[in-house]
């Protein structure tokens, strides 16, 4: 453990090979996390967790899109949450989980992501997000 900046809190310093992300189960995040996901409408259809020695330790929920929209133009992805419990915070888990995030969409066929969410502007454009009218976007560039 280390103290973050010097504030008296204790994180967990990790690399990005202590910790490994796999599909989640609601049931089996922390409390905070599943209060978050619960409270999502509708209910995402993908869940991934990032595990550190078999615990929980971030996860994001990600709403696949079900079929262009009136004028066939593709949906895009919407990622409805990203957290990291305040321990592992600092680590690149969450950007590790974003970057998971857009893998997944992509290789689903999508070509967009939209996070109708807030977020730091470090964080946003570290992991190449960029500010819109109502949250965050990502576009994939086709290969």
């Amino acid at each position: 453990m280390v103290d973050d900046q010097n504030t008296g809190s204790k994180v967990m310093a990790l690399g990005q090979r202590d910790y490994e992300v796999f599909r989640g189960d609601p049931t089996a995040l922390p409390a905070k996390m599943a209060e978050i996901y619960g409270a999502i409408e509708p209910p995402p259809d993908v869940l991934r967790v990032a595990k550190f020695q078999q615990q929980v330790i971030g996860c994001y929920a990600m709403h696949s899109p079900q079929s262009p929209d009136a004028a066939g133009k593709p949906v895009p992805f919407e990622l409805g949450m990203v957290m990291v419990l305040d321990a592992y915070q600092r680590n690149g888990v969450g950007r590790w989980l974003v970057g998971h995030a857009i893998g997944v969409a992509e290789s689903k066929g999508g070509r967009e992501l939209r996070v109708p969410l807030p977020g730091p502007a470090e964080f946003s454009e570290g992991v190449g997000l960029r500010q819109v009218p109502g949250g965050l976007h990502y576009a994939m560039d086709p290969e």
